[in-house]
């Protein structure tokens, strides 16, 4: 009987834990601020329409495959980037700040000044990254957004506003990419 369950265990724990894409390892599940979070979905951003950048994956509390919902939810939620490719910080920044300029008006890009500020310090601290590195977006509800790059927290940009404009980088209505955004909630 001991030899059943463990194989069931042996057997769950393969099922469990990881999800591939595009050969890349991406957990099934995320820890924010203390509350379990789900894999909602994950892609490739590709630039040019062929050149792979990184592997993106989306977790909230609860698995949804509505942005308005994902970006307006009270709950902590997560975006992960795994590099595919080397990219220095400058460029990586240059993407955001195009992310956040197609989903926000003239006004919230003004009222974000500072934080776009910060944003960009944290990058240039990092100076570039590789394959195989991940940058990680928590966004903690009434805190803001902390930044970790390979496993390092770098920074938490304060604000609920700030989270929300990027979070629709990926999931606004001009994403960065309209396929990263359909694999993100699920679709694909």
């Amino acid at each position: 009987m001991k030899s059943m369950f463990a194989l069931a265990l042996t057997a769950l724990s393969l099922v469990a834990g990881a999800v591939e894409i595009n050969g890349v390892k991406v957990d099934d599940t995320a820890k924010v601020a203390g509350q379990d979070l789900v894999f909602d979905g994950g892609g490739v951003r590709y630039k040019f329409g062929f050149v792979k950048v990184y592997v993106g994956a989306l977790y909230s509390a609860q698995k949804s495959n509505n942005a308005d919902a994902v970006i307006n939810d009270g709950h902590p939620r997560r975006i992960s980037m795994t590099m595919l490719r080397r990219v220095p910080a400058d460029k990586l920044h240059e993407s955001l700040i195009e992310g956040l300029q197609e989903n926000s008006s003239e006004a919230e890009l003004t009222a974000m000044q500072a934080k776009i500020k910060q944003l960009n310090s944290v990058f240039q601290s990092v100076k570039e990254v590789d394959t195989g590195d991940v940058i990680v977006l928590d966004f903690l509800p009434g805190k803001g957004t902390q930044i970790s790059v390979r496993g390092q927290v770098k920074d938490v940009i304060a604000g609920d506003d700030f989270a929300k404009s990027l979070l629709k980088v990926w999931l606004g209505h001009k994403p960065v990419s309209a396929d990263l955004k359909a694999a993100m909630l699920g679709a694909k």
